[in-house]
Parts: C-alpha cells; structure tokens; sequence
C-alpha cells in the first residue's frame, strides 16, 4: 500500500529540551537533532515517554514538532507521538502533525479506563482510519497498564495506515514470539523499544531499535545495528554490554520519571540542553548532577565509548 512505510535502524526516543521557565527550547533542540543525526541515527521519535509527552500542553508539543521538522529538513525520518486519552485529541494531533511534515504518528492506548482486546482493537481502527499519515502502534504497559498482544498486533498490521509497533514490553518469550510473526513483512515493522534486548532483537531479525540511551550515545547504538546486520554478533553483544552501562548511568536505581530526569542532567552535562523536565517530574538538584558528572568521568564517558 503506498501509505506502507518500512521502520528500520536505530530511532531515537528523543529528550524534550525545556528552557527553566518549561517552555520548548528551540535552539537545543537544534543542537540535539544535529547530534543524533551526525551520530547515524535512521529516525527521531518526539512526544513519546522518554520526551515527556504526557506533561506538555498541545501548544508546545506543536512548537517542539514545528521546530524539529523544519531543522531535520529530510535527514532523518521523524516520528511524533499522538498519544492522548482523548480521541479526538489525538486525530487532532495526528492530522496537525502530518502538515507540519512528520513522517510517522505514533500512538500507545489510552491509559485511564482498562480495555479488553476487542476495545483496543478498534480504538487503534478508529484512530488509524481518522488520519492522514502512516500510524505505529506503542505498547508500552509499564505506564498504560494495558499490554497490546501480539494477536491483536497482528489484526492491525494489516490496515492500510498501520506501518509498525513499537514493543516497550520485555515478557518471556514475547521477543520471539513476535519476530516470528511479523519476520519477512515489507509493510510491517517490529521495532524494539527495550534497549536492553537491543543485540538479541536484532540477532532474532527485528528491523529496528529504539534506545533512549541513544540520546547520550547514538553512535554507539548505530555501530551496534550494523554489527548485528552483518552477522556479527560478538562485536554486536560487545556495543550492547557498552550500551548497558550508558543505560545504567541514569536509570539505575530510579523509576522511570527519575530516571528522566537523570538523563536530562547527563544531556545538559554534555551541552545539550538545560536539565529542566516538567512537572510532576522533578528536575535534579546542582549536588545530584554533580553526581552524575561524576559517574560519566569515571566511566571515561565519549572517549571510552566511542573507541
């Protein structure tokens, strides 16, 4: 179909840079593009977890999509999500960022009412036959409580609109499970969003990956792609070992909105951007970030990890 759009490589979840007073600051968002495109990436994804999405009112996720995709100008693929407990809130979204020039939409379920199999798959229908852009579909149960099954997953591949999923979700036996579903599919796309299983994903024939330590990193993450492409698996577990300590800089020991804020900190110690994140997130204290500062140096921090 000629809405079918192959997802592939290493996407980036990207970090949403806030100047102090919280509002989008365009010029790191440059500077953070520029970054993550120079490091290989094959795709950015704005408004999604790691962005802070669910904390950003409709005016400033316009203002962040606007000033992203008028940088990138083609570079990359960009991918923005639409994610809302309202529906029409997201067709609105899904439809403004289409003109604006985003690639792929990209939305989880609704998190506040539970939805049976039947419910999810027609809120994703519904959503997917309201809009104009290509749609992924993102489970990620750790912050919606509703895991997407694969079956159901399968059901929506084959909409017109519906070019991929984005799994969030490490269960036994789920990777596998649905690589060998979807493996061989041109208008499909599993891309895994566990870094963690970022080498074995790959080794098991997923297109794609999508790390949020590939922010601090991506170069580390793009040379990890390719080595797995090539078969290489020693070298591709060798990155993922390198990978695991960058994730474990910020989110070990923290829950997910810390671990956010950890990241921030390390991305403002790098020059990035500043290391505001919104509320109900609470930006780290100058002695937390110093602490920070501290594991990256004794971690030899870029120059170990891009030998």
């Amino acid at each position: 179909m000629s809405n079918k759009i192959k997802c592939q490589g290493v996407i980036v979840p990207m970090v949403t840079p806030f100047t102090p007073e919280g509002h989008i600051d365009t010029e790191a968002v440059r500077r953070i593009v520029d970054h993550l495109i120079d490091g290989g990436v094959d795709g950015i994804f704005i408004l999604g977890t790691t962005g802070e999405a669910a904390s950003i009112s409709l005016a400033e996720k316009t203002k962040l999509v606007e000033s992203t995709v008028a940088y990138t100008k083609n570079r990359t693929i960009v991918y923005v999500g639409i994610s809302s407990n309202c529906v029409e809130e997201s067709i609105t979204m899904g439809n403004c960022y289409e003109g604006l020039g985003a690639d792929i939409l990209v939305a989880h379920s609704p998190y506040y009412y539970f939805l049976n199999e039947d419910e999810i798959f027609r809120y994703f229908t519904t959503l997917a036959d309201s809009i104009a852009g290509p749609l992924m579909i993102y489970n990620i149960p750790q912050t919606t409580g509703i895991s997407i099954s694969i079956d159901v997953a399968e059901k929506l591949s084959h909409h017109e609109r519906i070019v991929g999923l984005k799994d969030s979700e490490n269960t036994p036996g789920r990777l596998t499970e649905a690589i060998e579903r979807f493996s061989g599919r041109s208008d499909f796309s599993y891309v895994v969003g566990c870094a963690a299983l970022s080498a074995r994903a790959l080794e098991l024939g997923a297109p794609g990956i999508v790390p949020s330590a590939g922010n601090l990193e991506p170069q580390l993450y793009k040379r990890l792609y390719n080595h797995a492409r090539k078969g290489n698996m020693a070298a591709a577990n060798e990155f993922q070992g390198k990978t695991n300590l960058v994730s474990s800089l910020y989110q070990k020991n923290r829950s997910l909105g810390q671990s956010l804020a950890a990241l921030k900190a390390a991305m403002h110690i790098l020059g990035f951007c500043e290391p505001t994140v919104l509320r109900p997130l609470e930006t780290l204290q100058q002695e937390d970030i110093d602490q920070i500062q501290k594991q990256m140096t004794n971690l030899h921090f870029l120059s170990y990890f891009n030998e």
